[in-house]
């Protein structure tokens, strides 16, 4: 009988307990939930705080930024200085980087103009976002391409784009669809007429040869813009290329503004 009495009064003593370690078991839910998203709160904060400081920096950078008419103003003083026709100048950075100052390409260039940095350092750019110093050393680098290939705009451009060694090695604009297509892009803006004269010189008149299709034995006129008379380049099947000058020299075309 005393044990049976004993064991009902523990039961109901547990059953009393029952509604309190239900109170604290959600009290402990509770602190454990409220702490997690007072830490989720924080987190968030924190990554509003640092973009909205990326967001300020951002803005700052761009408000910085010169205006396209102040790129302009440094281009008409920079090609000036290098006998480099400014319109030329503004297409290559029309097409290189659309007059951003610190575009990045996939390979690496950098700035306006897109100096690769081993150009960049060839041409003693340290900041090749700079506008000033990039449009300097992209001017730069373009009279010396205009004076290795006699102001043949189509090669200058192709040297621009893909290098030195594949114009030399190709004897002429590389076949790379995104050189030919560069070229022609850049001239367009600069000279109509001698865009369709560089896409007719680079793709034919008829209709677009396969790769490792053989070329006929075409003549084609070299597109000048100032400085010596116009010469002809011979392109043939074989290994050599002859360049020929004709007897007098021709009358040079102003380029319009």
């Amino acid at each position: 009988m005393h044990n049976d009495t004993t064991r009902t009064t523990k039961l109901r003593d547990s059953r009393d307990d029952r509604p309190r370690r239900r109170v604290l078991g959600l009290a402990m839910l509770l602190l454990t939930l409220g702490a997690g998203y007072a830490t989720a709160q924080r987190g968030v904060v924190d990554a509003v705080a640092a973009l909205a400081d990326e967001g300020d920096a951002e803005v700052e950078e761009i408000m910085q930024r010169p205006t396209i008419a102040q790129i302009m103003a440094q281009i008409d003083e920079v090609a000036a200085r290098h006998h480099v026709p400014p319109r030329l100048v503004a297409a290559v950075i029309a097409v290189e980087s659309e007059f951003n100052p610190r575009a990045v390409s996939r390979r690496g260039a950098r700035g306006l103009m897109q100096l690769m940095p081993a150009t960049a350092a060839n041409l003693d750019v340290e900041d090749s976002f700079d506008t000033r110093k990039n449009i300097e050393g992209g001017v730069r680098h373009l009279r010396v391409l205009m004076d290795r290939y006699h102001n043949d705009l189509p090669l200058v451009l192709a040297a621009y784009n893909a290098g030195d060694t594949a114009v030399i090695n190709y004897r002429g604009v590389p076949p790379y669809r995104e050189t030919r297509q560069y070229v022609v892009r850049v001239l367009r803006r600069f000279d109509r007429e001698a865009a369709r004269a560089a896409a007719q010189r680079i793709y034919g008149s008829g209709p677009a040869v396969r790769r490792g299709a053989s070329y006929p034995r075409t003549r084609l006129a070299v597109i000048q813009i100032y400085g010596p008379a116009p010469v002809e380049f011979e392109s043939t099947n074989e290994t050599t290329a002859v360049v020929t000058a004709p007897p007098s020299p021709l009358p040079l075309r102003a380029q319009g503004p």
